[in-house]
C-alpha cells in the first residue's frame, strides 16, 4: 500500500518553461518518471472519459524539434540526478525511496505513437540514455494501443526493447460497447485487441487498465469477466504479460461524472481478474483518500 503524495496527484504535463519533457513522481513506476511529449499539440486519437488533459485550451505549438527535446531531457536528468528536482514542489513531498529515477516514459497530452517523429525520438532518448551510463533506466511507452502494428512505430519498439524497454498497452474494456463508451475513438475495438495479441506474442507487456465510476456506476461483473476473457485469449494464443496495473481516477478531469472507484470496488474488481488469470502478477492502485471516504485506505 503506498500512501498518496501531494506529488502523486499533480501531474501536469510541465515543468519551467519546457515543451516536451516534465517530471513526475510516479506511483506505477514507483519512482521518478520523466515524460517525453510527442503530443504538445493536444491531439489524440481518444478522447477517453477520464482524460485528464483540457483540450478546450490550446496545445503549445504543433511541430517535434528533436534537439530541443533532447535539451529538455538533459536537464531534468541533470536536476534528477543530484537531487535538485526535490527541492521544488510537489517533488519535495516525495519520500526518500520515491526519489529514484526509475524510466523516462513516451506518453504525454496524446498517443506518442501517433507522432511521426516517435521511432527517431526513441533512438535519441536511447542514445542519450546510453551516453549517461543509465542503462538499468527503463524506457516505457504508455500507449492506446491503437498504433502497435504501424511499421515505423514497430521500428521505434524495436529499439525501445533493445534498452530496457517496456510496453505499457492500455485496455479499458472488455466489449465493444463500453470500450466506445468510455475511450470514444472512430478505432475499432477488434483492432486494439489485434494489435495487443501480436504485439504480447513478440515481447512480454504490461496491461494498463483504468477503470472507474462514470455517470454514478462503474464497470459490470460481466463486462470485467468480458475483459478477462479477452486478456485470456490472449494468453492462450501465446501473448505474454508482465503485469496487469489496475488503477482509477487520481486526479481532476474536464468531465465532472467521471469519478474514482472506491477501494472495496477496486479491490472486487482485482479478485475478479486475479482469478481468471491466476499467473499474472496483478498490481491495484487506488483513488484519493478524500473521494474514498475516512472508512478506506488511499494507495
Amino acid at each position: 500500500m503506498t500512501e498518496l503524495i501531494p506529488a502523486h496527484l499533480d501531474h501536469r504535463r510541465s515543468w519551467a518553461e519546457f515543451v516536451y519533457c516534465y517530471p513526475v513522481i510516479s506511483r506505477r513506476s514507483k519512482g521518478v518518471s520523466l515524460g517525453v511529449n510527442l503530443n504538445p499539440d493536444k491531439v489524440c486519437n481518444f478522447d477517453c472519459v477520464y482524460c485528464e488533459v483540457d483540450r478546450t485550451t490550446p496545445g503549445r505549438r504543433r511541430d517535434i524539434d528533436l534537439d530541443q527535446l533532447e535539451r529538455e531531457l538533459s536537464v531534468l536528468l541533470d536536476v534528477t540526478l543530484d537531487g535538485s528536482l526535490f527541492t521544488f514542489p510537489p517533488f519535495d513531498s516525495a519520500r526518500p525511496d520515491q526519489r529514484r529515477l526509475n524510466d523516462i516514459a513516451f506518453s504525454g497530452d496524446g498517443e506518442p505513437t501517433t507522432a511521426k517523429e516517435f521511432a527517431e525520438a526513441v533512438e535519441r532518448v536511447a542514445h542519450l540514455k546510453w551516453m549517461r551510463g543509465l542503462q538499468e533506466v527503463k524506457l516505457v511507452l504508455i500507449t492506446d494501443s491503437s498504433r502497435l502494428q504501424a511499421r515505423e512505430v514497430v521500428q521505434g519498439l524495436d529499439t525501445l526493447m533493445a534498452n530496457n524497454g517496456e510496453i505499457w498497452a492500455k485496455l479499458d474494456a472488455g466489449t465493444e460497447a463500453y470500450y466506445q463508451e468510455i475511450n470514444r475513438t472512430s478505432i475499432p475495438f477488434g483492432r486494439i485487441i489485434e494489435n495487443i495479441e501480436i504485439t504480447a506474442r513478440l515481447r512480454p507487456i504490461t496491461i494498463q487498465s483504468l477503470f472507474l465510476s462514470w455517470k454514478g456506476h462503474g464497470p459490470s461483473s460481466a463486462e470485467i469477466a468480458a475483459y478477462c476473457d479477452v486478456l485470456r485469449g490472449i494468453q492462450g494464443i501465446g501473448g505474454r504479460f508482465q503485469a496487469i496495473q489496475l488503477y482509477t481516477v487520481a486526479r481532476p478531469t474536464p468531465e465532472p461524472e467521471a469519478r474514482p472507484l472506491r477501494a472495496k470496488e477496486l479491490d472486487a474488481l482485482a479478485d475478479q481478474v486475479r482469478a481468471a488469470l491466476p499467473t499474472v502478477p496483478v498490481e491495484v492502485f487506488y483513488g484519493p483518500k478524500d473521494e474514498l471516504g475516512p472508512e478506506e485506505h488511499s494507495c
